[in-house]
């Protein structure tokens, strides 16, 4: 690892001795810096485009992105060099290649399986989207013609392989290939997918791509590229020397060297000129090895050395809690609100930022069931289904699928208990509210009669029990209670015979008490006989009266 490190930084500073001047030029999501000139930078980029331009076309997705940008270096060759491969470093993905080469299969079936995770919803069956990067991994470019369907390395050449090549490659059949696969990236099960592009199913075609793959005898298809001119495209400029600087330790980074060994070479460029973006990296590396203090502490110097029209450090950001500022250096990541949502202890905002996220990033099955739990625990139920659903089309598996299906049964079934003891609860508790004022009020009228009965109350104010609005009397006859559940309508008629209808509310509100051995309650129905009857009754907004309490009369 060291030798690797003095390799670095010894083509870095060779270059620099020799007058070489870096270049940077960028298209879509890949930036390319090279040492070789500007002819080698742009032959780098349109490599890359035509890929993305093939990729997404015949799989129905046009301008295909990435949530981080896919760094080229494309330098003058170099012994040891290895091949390239995909890594994620501080500011994304980068990966390095002689200028002038064209990077192996490997590389190209890394990038397929990066574009469809940062650019498709659904997920394809099976080991599909593995078997279409591989289909796609071994595109070759000459002359503005791209070149599909050379057969990957023996172990990649499976049945399904077999299957979708063959199609792809028979001009009788290219055509339809595309619906298919444009089917298959919008979430369409293998079935669907044939049946919609062919009318057959797939079986119908499978022992015909078993005998293709036998033989070994694998056709290609040829067809036009992106129309591009590289230098109209392409306008090259030169190369930021605070980028420059972190390059060596960038690289590092996305080889999965050891953290120390990343550290140091973040350190070294910082020796050679303090930078945001070398702070940034040294605080990455002082994460990983465990040095939490010491990471904030370069988190904080990057913070303040931070120009905020041109250095982005979202990685950087993030680890200082400053999610919004990170979310708005990188909008496409998820992340910010992944950690936002962590510390948020209400469940509505939590469900907020988890749902932005999960648009972010819709292919996560374990974000969207964090999203089903906050949901619910907000009491947004059609919400939380909809997310439980969502995680379960993009299960990597049949068996995560599966498991993902009890969960959500299993949480359902809770939140379902959870409601009804909850109902009983509050049913409970509004009865037992109800009872209680009853028998405060039933014990107010009668302490009231015992001290009228034995005299205590002679010369005194009667106060009234009622603690609402002041309350009205109606003496007159009870005709007809229309009970309607709680509620009730009273007809009465007054001394002279003219008719009176109150409302009651809620019945259980309502004291009733009599005189006498008379029967103490309301009875739904036409009274037989009508009774005599005193009622203490409210004057409504509107001039409605209801019912407070009824008396019967002897």
């Amino acid at each position: 690892m060291g030798s690797r490190l003095i390799l670095l930084f010894a083509w870095v500073a060779a270059a620099r001795l020799a007058g070489a001047d870096w270049i940077e030029t960028k298209s879509g999501p890949f930036v390319v810096y090279s040492d070789a000139g500007e002819e080698r930078a742009r032959e780098a980029l349109y490599r890359l485009e035509q890929f993305r331009f093939v990729f997404g076309e015949t799989l129905g997705k046009k301008d295909l992105q990435t949530v981080w940008p896919v760094t080229v270096v494309a330098r003058r060759p170099q012994k040891g060099e290895p091949p390239p491969r995909l890594g994620f470093s501080r500011d994304g993905w980068v990966t390095a290649w002689p200028a002038g080469s064209a990077p192996g299969a490997e590389f190209f079936a890394e990038l397929a399986l990066l574009f469809i995770e940062d650019n498709w919803r659904e997920r394809m069956p099976g080991r599909l989207e593995e078997t279409v990067a591989r289909l796609f991994s071994t595109m070759t470019l000459e002359g503005g013609r791209v070149t599909l369907g050379a057969p990957p390395a023996p172990e990649h050449r499976t049945r399904e392989w077999a299957l979708l090549q063959q199609l792809l490659t028979d001009e009788a059949t290219t055509t339809r290939t595309r619906v298919l696969l444009s089917n298959l990236a919008a979430g369409a099960d293998r079935g669907t997918a044939f049946r919609n592009a062919f009318g057959r199913k797939a079986e119908e075609f499978e022992a015909g791509a078993e005998r293709y793959l036998a033989a070994g005898q694998f056709r290609t298809l040829t067809m036009p590229g992106r129309p591009l001119n590289p230098r109209l495209a392409f306008p090259a400029v030169p190369m930021l020397p605070s980028r420059l600087r972190v390059l060596p330790a960038d690289l590092l980074m996305a080889r999965g060297a050891p953290a120390a060994e990343v550290r140091r070479a973040y350190q070294r460029a910082i020796e050679e000129r303090p930078g945001p973006l070398a702070f940034e990296g040294l605080g990455l590396a002082l994460l990983e090895e465990g040095a939490k203090d010491e990471a904030r502490q370069a988190f904080e110097a990057m913070k303040k050395l931070m120009d905020p029209h041109r250095d982005r450090c979202a990685r950087g950001l993030l680890e200082l809690g400053l999610y919004e500022e990170a979310a708005q250096k990188n909008p496409r990541w998820a992340e910010p609100y992944i950690r936002a949502a962590a510390r948020e202890a209400g469940p509505v905002r939590k469900a907020y930022l988890l749902k932005k996220a999960a648009e972010l990033k819709p292919r996560d099955p374990e974000l969207w069931q964090q999203l089903a739990k906050a949901q619910t625990e907000a009491k947004q139920y059609a919400e939380a289904e909809k997310a439980w659903r969502a995680a379960e089309r993009v299960a990597r598996s049949e068996e995560e699928r599966a498991r993902i299906e009890r969960a959500r049964e299993e949480f359902a079934q809770a939140r379902f208990e959870a409601e009804a003891a909850e109902r009983a609860r509050r049913r409970k508790e509004e009865q037992d509210e109800l009872e209680r004022l009853k028998r405060e009020a039933l014990e107010r009228i009668r302490e009231a009669e015992r001290k009228a009965s034995q005299g205590g109350l002679e010369g005194k104010k009667i106060e009234p029990w009622w603690e609402g609005p002041p309350a009205q009397t109606f003496t007159g006859t009870l005709e007809h209670v229309q009970c309607q559940g709680r509620r009730a309508r009273l007809i009465l008629k007054d001394m002279a015979g003219k008719t009176v209808t109150m409302a009651v509310e809620d019945a259980g509100k309502v004291v009733v008490s009599g005189a006498g051995q008379q029967q103490v309650q309301l009875s739904c129905g036409v009274q037989r006989p009508a009774r005599r009857v005193k009622v203490g009754y409210t004057v409504q907004a509107g001039g409605a009266a209801e019912v407070v309490s009824v008396e019967f009369l002897p």
